[in-house]
């Protein structure tokens, strides 16, 4: 093969990898954003309660945008198209991840992005059947493992339910106090109380937080031993 046929082969397999590394950063810079706000007001007790929860929440957040990131560097188009395509879905459900707000739509642009990136990937591919479907196959776990640590965050126990309230302590000092009867009786809605009190639905507690970071852990090391294997590594042979 000649130096010129050996760029533009290079230039295909390449198709859609630029592509794959902006749409990652369309939402990986959100994910972080937002991760850093839900960490304000720090000295509110639903806050410094569940620094672990909030921790991990953020990764959870940034996962499939750290993972498109890594398949942007997968040489075989076909493989990258595959995963990408995985991908695109997983940043699909972490678009709606907030339930009730609509603050994580902020990802949607970037679930797009990937798509495309993955069509671009896709249509580069010679061989795009035998090279993507054991590649999507790949992504599902991964994907897998994500979804279920975002499970594993919010429901992995029973809810716990809990407020408090904010009152003048015997220094002159205002602290704030948790109020278990009101957690208990169900009146805990993630609303104030008149004006000196927050409340939170579910603790997310340090456990929760481990098994579900446990999980995210366990999609990177599945994610890099994909990209380790000698059929994506290996460009497309044409």
């Amino acid at each position: 093969m000649t130096t010129s046929g050996t760029e533009n082969s290079d230039a295909i397999e390449g198709r859609g990898a630029l592509a794959a590394e902006v749409a990652a950063l369309m939402g990986l810079v959100p994910a972080i954003i937002l991760g850093a706000v839900t960490f304000f007001p720090l000295e509110e007790p639903s806050v410094s309660e569940q620094l672990a929860g909030k921790a991990v929440m953020s990764l959870v957040w940034a996962a499939p945008y750290v993972l498109a990131l890594m398949a942007s560097q997968v040489r075989r188009p076909g493989a990258r198209g595959g995963l990408l395509a995985v991908l695109g879905l997983l940043s699909l459900a972490a678009s709606f991840s907030a339930l009730l707000s609509p603050v994580t739509l902020v990802f949607l642009p970037a679930t797009f992005a990937i798509w495309f990136a993955a069509a671009r990937s896709l249509t580069a591919s010679v061989r795009p059947f035998a090279t993507t479907a054991f590649a999507a196959v790949a992504g599902i776990l991964v994907a897998a493992l994500v979804g279920l640590s975002y499970f594993a965050l919010l429901w992995l126990g029973e809810s716990e339910p809990a407020c408090w309230v904010k009152s003048l302590g015997a220094d002159g000092r205002y602290v704030w106090e948790a109020v278990p009867d009101v957690a208990r009786q169900g009146e805990a809605q993630g609303v104030t109380l008149s004006g000196t009190g927050t409340c939170v639905s579910d603790i997310i507690t340090t456990a929760e937080a481990g098994v579900s970071a446990g999980l995210l852990v366990l999609a990177l090391m599945v994610m890099i031993l994909t990209m380790r294997l000698p059929w994506i590594r290996l460009p497309d042979s044409r």
